[in-house]
């Protein structure tokens, strides 16, 4: 059997990209996952592929300066020892993930040595996506952008969380990769109809996970309040696992919004499914555009999975906004404007999404060409340089 190294800078447990990652290790057959991480603690279940914290974040000064020598492709001492360690691994091939540590990773394993392949997974673009969201990182772009064009041009094969990252990662560095999203069981589907429990006179919507801009949240939340008053309705929104808190919602609106802890997502989709709809966003500011364009929410596995209507606040040209296009199982406000955006959601409470829509969807982003993509990559491609 294939012996394959997993590596990740973060914990398997950890955000969407861990649920994604487990998805497929957990259901892929044929090949012998071994999973190394660096996080802040060890992962319960994952204890044997513990290497410690990652050196990335922590001090400002220690952080920025140890950070842009990776990126700028200068000596980095801790970079070298994770290269040192996963070459003495026992394995026939390696597949890195590119968050944080892992780009340059990903292309030092590569250029060190060519006996076995290197895979490099992408979920999020480093210069379009963790530069322009942090404070920290937003000078680093530039370098971040040549270190992953020089990593796409120099590991064995990549994939991709979207088409549109496919599309952009073509014209960077001259390579197609795969796309691959996570793996659904067509049995995670909910079978039953929506169990209507919540208040008559309410309207309501859930959301799980990150919000991305507080500002296009505010702006939802005005429009939702606006739009359920004139129904004769209340507007709720149940909201479970986000950073935010009631400080950061303005008075007005603080009624709406419900924090709820986050939930194993067992325990969340049956709630997700009480609601009239759920929402997600990604941002509407401009500097986040690759972001928007490449990336591709987590959460509407979990949406799927409870077969609510999606009501999508963001970009028109954004991978979230191409997704419910394409799966019919939702609306989209992209304008800002406030007219349009009640007419979406006259549209989205009159939506009625037959089942079957729901598992064309499923079948179409999470169903089992996934696993046949990364196994494709694993025993096909990859032995083809041996």
């Amino acid at each position: 059997m294939r012996k394959i190294c997993l590596f990740t800078a973060h914990s398997p447990l950890g955000g969407g990209g861990g649920v994604i990652l487990r998805s497929l290790v957990e259901n892929i057959e044929g090949v012998s996952i071994s999973w190394k991480y660096l996080a802040e603690n060890v992962a319960k279940g994952y204890e044997s592929g513990y290497w410690g914290r990652n050196f990335m974040g922590g001090s400002l000064v220690k952080d920025l300066w140890l950070t842009s020598n990776m990126l700028m492709g200068n000596t980095c001492a801790p970079i070298d020892q994770l290269v040192k360690q996963l070459l003495e691994v026992d394995c026939d091939a390696y597949w890195i993930i590119s968050h944080n540590e892992g780009l340059r990773v990903a292309f030092e394993l590569a250029r060190v040595q060519s006996a076995r392949p290197v895979h490099l997974t992408v979920h999020d673009d480093w210069a379009g996506a963790l530069c322009v969201r942090s404070i920290r990182y937003r000078l680093f772009k530039s370098w971040a952008k040549k270190l992953t064009i020089a990593a796409l041009k120099q590991v064995t094969s990549f994939d991709v969380i979207s088409s549109g990252m496919q599309t952009y990662y073509l014209k960077l560095s001259g390579k197609t990769g795969e796309i691959c999203h996570r793996y659904l069981p067509s049995k995670a589907l909910i079978k039953h109809k929506q169990i209507q429990e919540s208040d008559p006179f309410a309207i309501v919507a859930g959301h799980i996970g990150s919000v991305y801009s507080k500002a296009d949240f505010i702006n939802f939340l005005k429009l939702f309040k606006e739009f359920a008053n004139s129904k004769g309705k209340q507007p709720v929104m149940n909201m479970w696992g986000c950073h935010l808190t009631l400080n950061d919602i303005p008075s007005i609106f603080r009624s709406i919004v419900h924090f709820k802890p986050g939930l194993p997502e067992g325990q969340v989709i049956p709630e997700l499914a009480k609601c009239d709809f759920v929402y997600s966003m990604y941002p509407m500011n401009k500097s986040l555009k690759i972001f928007s364009e490449t990336s591709l929410p987590t959460k509407l596995t979990s949406y799927v999975q409870a077969s609510r209507p999606i009501f999508g606040h963001c970009p028109l040209d954004s991978t979230l906004a191409k997704f419910i296009e394409i799966s019919k199982t939702g609306v989209v406000w992209s304008s800002q404007k406030r007219e349009i955006g009640i007419e979406e959601l006259e549209k989205l409470t009159n939506l009625h999404i037959h089942p079957d829509q729901w598992i064309m969807t499923r079948d179409t982003y999470f169903g089992e060409s996934n696993l046949n993509t990364m196994l494709k990559v694993f025993l096909e491609k990859q032995e083809l340089q041996d």
